[in-house]
């Protein structure tokens, strides 16, 4: 019965200061930002990738908030992004 306790005792030892911990930082990792064109690790609130100036964030033309490129819409005002394609 000692032993299956001591057992025991190792499996929670291990799980809750060497397991969680190696995953908990993967899960961190996970959550960089990451430019879209060169993948150089870049700030949420940058406007441009410091290394290849690829566009982040602009403008809404609606309230003028500032929003992520590839949004389709505003989170603040709700309004339509035109991407301006085709012209």
């Amino acid at each position: 019965m000692t032993l299956l306790l001591l057992i025991l005792m190792a499996f929670l030892i291990y799980y809750l200061f060497i397991y969680k911990a190696n995953h908990v930082d993967l899960l961190e990792v996970n959550k960089i930002n990451k430019c879209p064109s060169c993948g150089n690790r870049v700030e949420k609130n940058f406007n441009v990738c410091p290394i290849c100036k690829e566009t982040l964030k602009k403008f809404c033309t609606n309230c003028g908030e500032k929003i992520d490129i590839h949004w389709n819409y505003c989170p603040y005002c709700e309004k339509y992004i035109d991407k301006g394609v085709g012209k």
